[in-house]
């Protein structure tokens, strides 16, 4: 088990990881860190428990919003019919096959 130390909002915390996680838990603390800098800021000095509930349900808001946009985007090609789906694959070869056109022209 590794141990890094990150830094929020001004102060070192040693924090334990599992080994080869050290740089993702320093690229993860400076990301939070960025929003609770960005929150003490807007609001000035509110006690670092409030900043840091703050900085963690702003995080959070995110991570939700984000994710109901991906299942909308995973959706959304359930609302397209077989013959749509097909009709875009069929344009997709097209351009694809003009293109391989195009280039064995300027390969000549």
């Amino acid at each position: 088990m590794a141990e890094v130390e990150i830094r929020v909002n001004g102060r070192d915390y040693r924090v334990a990881c599992d080994d080869g996680q050290e740089e993702r838990l320093q690229t993860l603390a400076a990301f939070f860190n960025d929003y609770v800098t960005d929150l003490s800021a807007e609001l000035g000095q509110i006690g670092d428990a409030r900043l840091m509930l703050l900085s963690s349900l702003t995080v959070c808001d995110e991570l939700f919003e984000l994710r109901e946009r991906v299942r909308d985007l995973e959706n959304a090609g359930d609302a397209l019919d077989p013959d749509t789906v097909g009709a875009a694959g069929r344009a997709v070869e097209a351009a694809t096959a003009r293109i391989r056109e195009i280039a064995e022209g300027l390969n000549a």
